[in-house]
């Protein structure tokens, strides 16, 4: 059979590539997308029965859900052409038959394919190249012959059986004396959930199916012995028109799980696809329609299910949880709102998010989730606002430590607390062993790889830092904070080349991000690049104004670059945040050494370097700003940590 080349409106269809093209865009469609359009425009304006579309679409050996595959299918097909279901322009749903493409269709056939004695027919328009079908019979529908390309009038049809009998025979005979065995499926090493789609009746339903699409990572992630990509770098291809072979490239992932919610009342359905992202091929598709109540046991039935579905040998990860059983709708919801908000990470979604956790914890004070998330907003809103850290901090603990008390088993919980060690000095080697514990529940938890890599930093076990924080980029690949951390500790570890690398990686995926440039700047500034050291700096302070950790670097590279009045005005500013307990004294102090004054630099340190000489830190913490490799010569320095290191001793 020739190539063919579909024409219908605007569009134009090469099954060949899987390409539809339009004058302004061009999208490559999936498998069971494509053979689903081109069963529709095979016979336009006639109804295609969802059993045609089954056996068009599936080989009859593949054991499969059928019905979720058609409707991710069909929604997938209606993306790509810009189509409505409540306003269909070419695709209308038959209720429970199936669907008509509603306009006609011209097709094309290669004419390099022909014969080159052929001649064409006038009469005949498939001899002529070009078949146009403009039937518009309402009770029509088209045949299971016709439909899977059978044509029963084709008189070479004989001859093709016996030639098909006879390549079985053979293929037999070489299986059985041969030894010949049937090709593997090709095991899978990670997966990516990609956002699912909202296709609820009612309109509002973001915040909640995102938060479905959070929950399934999460419990994949506790449940695969494989890599499962975060939530971040999965939202980047929310509303996307990528290819699933293009997106798995860019996540480096060998499978993919995409699907839909739609939510009516409090009834929810929630279809789901695996696909093979190398071969770009489905292997499992299901659909679930619950009460909203039974969410919970939804989300940990797929997790298991898609265990079992990856690879016979895959089992999931024991983790000794109770079966989850019912949960209040309102709180469940709740908890999905106070999460969505938390994510966006601005100072006003902190302020809602911590509303509705609090409302979730009013309605049901046994339910640990909502106590956990309430400590991640106390835990992380002081990074994006000016809330108190230490106030933050304590909240933080008594909030982790009362869900852990409900559910040790909350890898997010664990995290959270170590982090909060982390805000405070006296505690810092109290976070090693949470973050270890978080890991142990959830491996995949790329948040908890990324804090325990400051954590071994801050302890001058540099190299395994950097094996952390680089594991925490595979699992979040297109996180911007993510690159940009490990920017900074390859630039801290002296590995320039590599850390420009990354922070020009963060860059690219978010342009409007500060905290790259801050650190390039630094960066630029020990290269002899002094102009594009303050370039940087400029750029950092214009997109982040209010982060110390940006005033510290800038200020610093200012300083010294002879801007010495602007260094000077950020020194002041950070000296009044560090009054306040909303930065650490570290970035003052930098630019205090940019500007030569070393003595009140370690006064400013004071209250941070005699616990840390307690805890026999050191100056390890500080590595990663080389701002403070003056100090160790520093005499009074030297007997700061002298004396600290005797009382430590005592």
């Amino acid at each position: 059979m020739p190539d063919r080349i579909y024409r219908f409106a605007e569009f134009e269809l090469s099954p060949t590539d899987g390409c539809l093209r339009s004058s302004t865009a061009s999208v490559r469609l999936q498998e069971k997308p494509l053979l689903l359009l081109t069963a529709l425009l095979d016979h336009p304006q006639r109804l295609v029965t969802r059993q045609q579309l089954r056996e068009r679409m599936w080989d009859s050996r593949t054991v499969v859900d059928y019905e979720p595959g058609i409707n991710v299918a069909i929604k997938k097909v209606r993306d790509a052409l810009g189509d409505s279901a409540d306003s269909p322009r070419f695709i209308e749903t038959v209720a429970r038959k199936g669907y008509r493409f509603l306009l006609p269709v011209e097709v094309v056939a290669s004419p390099v394919d022909e014969p080159a004695s052929a001649e064409p027919n006038p009469a005949d328009p498939r001899d002529a190249g070009i078949h146009t079908i403009t039937d518009n019979k309402d009770a029509a529908t088209v045949s299971a012959d016709s439909l899977s390309g059978h044509d029963p009038r084709a008189r070479w049809l004989p001859i093709a059986v016996a030639v098909g009998l006879a390549l079985v025979c053979a293929l037999g005979f070489g299986i059985h004396f041969g030894k010949l065995k049937p090709p593997q499926d090709a095991a899978v090493h990670s997966l990516a959930v990609l956002p699912l789609q909202d296709i609820s009746p009612d309109s509002g339903q973001e915040y909640f199916v995102d938060g479905i699409t959070e929950e399934v990572i999460t419990n994949l992630a506790q449940t695969l012995p494989l890599r499962v990509i975060s939530r971040t770098s999965v939202m980047q291809y929310k509303r996307t028109n990528k290819p699933i072979t293009q997106i798995a490239q860019e996540l480096g992932v060998d499978a993919i799980l995409e699907g839909s919610v739609a939510r009516a009342g409090n009834r929810v359905t929630v279809t789901v696809q695996l696909i093979d992202a190398i071969a770009d091929r489905h292997l499992w598709a299901h659909q679930y329609d619950r009460r909203l109540e039974d969410m919970l046991t939804v989300e940990s039935e797929l997790s298991q299910t898609i265990a079992s579905q990856i690879h016979s040998t895959l089992s999931a990860r024991p983790l000794g949880l109770a079966k989850p059983g019912p949960v209040d709708p309102m709180v469940y919801e709740l908890c999905l709102l106070g999460r969505y908000h938390w994510n966006k990470r601005m100072p006003a979604d902190f302020d809602k998010a911590q509303g509705y956790f609090q409302q979730a914890i009013a309605r049901d004070p046994g339910y640990a989730q909502a106590y956990a998330g309430l400590a991640d907003v106390y835990a992380m809103a002081p990074s994006y606002s000016s809330r108190s850290i230490e106030d933050g901090a304590a909240k933080a603990t008594a909030m982790a430590n009362r869900a852990l008390a409900l559910n040790d088993n909350l890898a997010e919980a664990h995290a959270t607390l170590g982090f909060v060690h982390l805000s405070k000095l006296s505690e810092w080697t109290k976070s090693e062993a949470e973050f270890r514990r978080a890991l142990e529940i959830d491996p995949n938890y790329a948040n908890a790889h990324h804090w325990l890599a400051y954590d071994l930093f801050f302890f001058g076990r540099q190299g395994e830092a950097l094996a952390e924080i680089a594991l925490a980029r595979q699992l979040d690949p297109v996180s911007a904070v993510t690159n940009a951390d490990e920017g900074h500790f390859l630039y801290a570890a002296r590995h320039f080349d590599e850390a420009r690398l990354r922070l020009q990686r963060a860059i690219d995926l978010d342009p409007k991000f500060g905290q790259p440039h801050a650190t390039l700047a630094l960066l630029e500034l020990e290269s002899g690049h002094s102009a594009d050291a303050l370039r940087e700096a400029r750029t950092a302070l214009v997109l982040d104004p209010d982060s110390p950790n940006t005033l510290g670097e800038a200020g610093y590279v200012m300083a010294l670059t002879g801007e010495t009045a602007p260094a000077k005005e950020l020194l002041a500013r950070l000296q009044r945040l560090a009054h306040d307990g909303s930065s650490f004294a570290t970035f003052p102090a930098m630019i205090e050494v940019a500007l030569g004054q070393q003595d009140q630099a370690v006064n400013t340190l004071r209250d941070m370097l005699i616990p840390l000489a307690r805890l026999r830190i050191g100056l390890g913490s500080f590595a990663q700003w080389h701002a403070f490799d003056a100090l160790p010569g520093n005499p009074r320095y030297q007997a700061l940590i002298a004396q600290s290191t005797e009382d430590a001793a005592r």
